[in-house]
């Protein structure tokens, strides 16, 4: 059976190594009837085992001729079904999905909006499981005053609980990355109620918008007009003046965006 080659452009890496697979599935833990999102299946070493375990598979794939060969290749089992989609644009809704494991080894371009779906469709996710490059990984991971510390992990934080797994050398690839993969679990956390929450986005992530940049030089003049605001409210809120954002943790954020809200600096809709 001829399979479909790596694609560049897709930033295709296909897992080949079965020790690394079951290191993956002890992790998902896959039990008969449970439903599973798989992103990019590729050429299937996580697809056939998941199947075989009873688990009903929503395999979704973008590469026409990946999916002609998983489908020529698993078709036949009744608990798979194979969408040639791309995955950003699927809505578990369209196919009756209520709740599901979601699965993936994910390229490096589309790894912050898969996060962003999985943030979207979080309240149907019960877990996750993400093979990720290790640079993303920190991120996801990372802790307030560190240089991993950035909007990805506090929004994704904001929602999951983020477990650093293991790492994956490029040799289990074919063909073999340039970098080390990481394998990470999300799991739904105790959800922080944030009652702003377009103005608390736009505060993350002008904060951020510059990281060598001093947190008022970046909050000046995209959300305070002067400077010398910009200095008073970070007093206010108990931050030093010449704090940057990679210091201040996801509560001190929100503490930030509620001072700008009550000085209506930000403005909020009424319903």
């Amino acid at each position: 059976m001829s399979t479909s080659h790596p694609k560049k452009r897709f930033g295709q890496h296909f897992l080949k190594s079965p020790d690394i697979v079951k290191k993956i599935l002890d992790l998902i833990n896959p039990q008969h009837g449970q439903t599973i999102v798989e992103i990019g299946p590729g050429h299937g070493a996580l697809t056939l085992p998941l199947v075989e375990s009873g688990a009903k598979v929503v395999a979704i794939e973008f590469d026409r001729e990946a999916a002609a060969y998983l489908s020529r290749r698993l078709g036949k089992h009744s608990n798979l079904r194979l969408i040639n989609q791309d995955f950003l644009k699927f809505n578990p809704n369209s196919v009756g999905l209520a709740r599901f494991t979601l699965v993936g080894n994910l390229p490096f371009n589309i790894t912050s909006p898969v996060i962003d779906w999985a943030i979207d469709y979080c309240s149907m996710i019960t877990h996750a499981c993400f093979m990720v490059q290790k640079e993303m990984a920190a991120r996801l991971s990372a802790m307030p005053a560190t240089k991993n510390w950035s909007p990805l992990s506090i929004f994704t934080q904001l929602h999951f609980d983020v477990a650093h797994c293991f790492d994956v050398a490029p040799r289990h690839f074919q063909p073999p990355p340039k970098v080390t993969s990481t394998v990470v679990t999300l799991t739904p956390g105790e959800k922080v109620r944030i009652e702003h929450p377009t103005q608390f986005e736009r505060v993350v992530r002008t904060s951020f918008r510059q990281r060598r940049k001093l947190l008022v030089n970046n909050l000046v003049p995209d959300i305070i007009s002067q400077p010398q605001d910009a200095r008073e409210i970070l007093r206010e809120s108990g931050f030093p003046e010449k704090c940057r954002a990679e210091q201040l943790s996801t509560a001190e954020f929100l503490t930030l965006t509620d001072c700008l809200i009550k000085r209506n600096i930000l403005q909020v809709q009424s319903t």
